[in-house]
């Protein structure tokens, strides 16, 4: 079985830049991305971000204003964050190397099971489970568990991952899901398990494993203020991050509606209302300087308000 996959997987597999070296390092930013964000916008930000900082050394020496900017728009921005400061320990404990060793590993800021596993397998190759939300999917349907069982997840990923080379396996089994064993329309006539699968010989690939309920959604509102004078306008930092002053209620004063804005974070929906007001005072940024300081993709939202 391990060997259907992963022949598969070596002729069909995505042309992924962290695919194309096991370099720890890279394998390690490419993980710390990847965290709850889609291929697709992950692709820019990876290549930016290994040409700003080559090496694990150039990103410990990083200020945090220049990686948060690389960082800006990918969203979850604690990760940044937990990037600078793993990265510092590495060079300050571990010789400027990526631990190959779980304890140390999972040691660091922002290292769980999955991304220890992830690194160690796929830039070590050592026979470490991985289990996020593709595998979580192929695992019960290929073996027929219409109830969740943790355990026995990372259990029989373990098992698997020990079974043949295990970098290959891991990967294989997140690219299967990926791209094959969908939540939707599962395209069950082109996978490489469907021999193995027991989901799709008792036709209940559509039921395993059973759809979560998802939270309802909540929604909020906001204002955000965009005040300056002569070209420059008020800003504020806010973990790392500039942003217009926001409020749960308009504020007394002079302010002019200019525009709204919806953006989405999670299961939050939120709204904003976007006025324009003036100061007393010159300071804060001009809307150029605005490309060269890290700002959220709400932000950017509120800035193209006010501009229009």
């Amino acid at each position: 079985m391990i060997g259907l996959l992963v022949a598969w997987f070596e002729e069909n597999q995505r042309d992924l830049p962290w695919r194309r070296t096991y370099d720890p390092y890279h394998v390690w930013i490419s993980e710390v991305m990847l965290q709850q964000t889609q291929v697709e916008t992950v692709l820019p930000y990876y290549e930016r971000f290994l040409k700003e900082f080559p090496s694990l050394e150039a990103l410990a020496k990083a200020d945090e204003h220049t990686v948060m900017g690389l960082w800006a728009g990918l969203g979850y921005y604690r990760r940044a964050k937990h990037l600078m400061a793993a990265a510092r320990e590495m060079v300050e404990q571990h010789g400027g190397r990526v631990p190959s060793d779980y304890d140390s590993l999972i040691a660091l800021p922002g290292v769980g099971q999955y991304m220890a596993g992830a690194v160690l397998s796929i830039a070590f190759n050592k026979p470490y489970p991985v289990v996020d939300g593709n595998v979580r999917r192929v695992l019960p349907r290929l073996f027929g568990w219409a109830d969740e069982n943790p355990k026995a997840l990372w259990e029989a990923a373990e098992r698997l991952a020990q079974s043949a080379e295990p970098r290959l396996v891991n990967q294989a089994l997140m690219e299967l899901g990926a791209t094959v064993c969908s939540f939707r329309s599962p395209r069950c006539l082109v996978c490489p398990l469907q021999g193995e699968c027991v989901a799709y010989k008792t036709g209940m690939q559509d039921s395993i494993p059973p759809v979560k309920k998802r939270p309802a959604a909540v929604h909020v509102r906001l204002c955000s203020i965009v005040q300056g004078t002569d070209g420059r306008y008020l800003m504020k930092c806010t973990d790392g991050l500039w942003e217009f002053p926001m409020f749960a209620e308009l504020p007394a004063g002079s302010f002019n509606e200019v525009g709204s804005c919806r953006h989405t974070i999670t299961h939050h929906r939120i709204s904003v209302t976007v006025y324009e007001g003036s100061l007393a005072q010159q300071y804060g940024y001009t809307w150029k300087e605005f490309d060269t300081v890290p700002v959220s993709s709400l932000t950017r939202k509120i800035r193209n308000c006010a501009r229009s």
